[in-house]
């Protein structure tokens, strides 16, 4: 749907960005997303109607996975039989993006935060800048690539839990 619109970015990049903006705790609309993702003037189309219905269904699915307790949230990512070369770029993609949705959800880097958070934060940039070498693939590249695909999964994770405000309740 998202190419259908004419966006310039990937479906894992949307999904991470998605995904960050709901860590972040902020209060992101789903036209900043479109608007990020479809271009300025592009949103008004009806390709982008749909795209802000898909949205507000990935919003509300994520919001379940974040918060079920057998940890079902996943990452969007090509199917296993996709090269290893092309799921190696979507990852990245997913990665840039939750960056980017966590700035749109109003995550501040000179915020103190844990030094898990930090940890993970630095992790994801340095994933989002990774790169598949065609030259040099084996059986040892697909094991690393899935490690690395739970990593992320359960930094993600970590991220929600760590950056939500706090309950009321809680406090008290």
């Amino acid at each position: 749907m998202l190419q259908s619109a004419g966006a310039d970015g990937s479906a894992s990049e949307a999904h991470g960005m998605l995904s960050g903006t709901i860590c972040a705790a902020g209060k992101t609309s789903p036209g900043l997303w479109l608007e990020y993702l479809l271009g300025e003037g592009n949103t008004l189309s009806a390709a982008a109607s749909d795209s802000s219905d898909m949205l507000l269904t990935v919003q509300s699915e994520l919001l379940l996975q974040f918060n079920d307790d057998a940890f079902g949230f996943g990452l969007l990512l090509p199917p296993d039989d996709v090269p290893l070369p092309h799921r190696t770029e979507a990852l990245s993609q997913w990665c840039a993006g939750l960056l980017y949705g966590l700035a749109l959800g109003g995550f501040r880097e000179d915020v103190a935060m844990p030094d898990s958070v930090s940890e993970v934060m630095k992790d994801v940039y340095e994933i989002s800048h990774a790169r598949f070498d065609y030259d040099m693939m084996d059986e040892a590249d697909e094991t690393a690539y899935m490690e690395i695909v739970e990593y992320v999964r359960m930094g993600v994770l970590l991220l929600y839990e760590e950056l939500q405000p706090v309950p009321a309740a809680r406090l008290q």
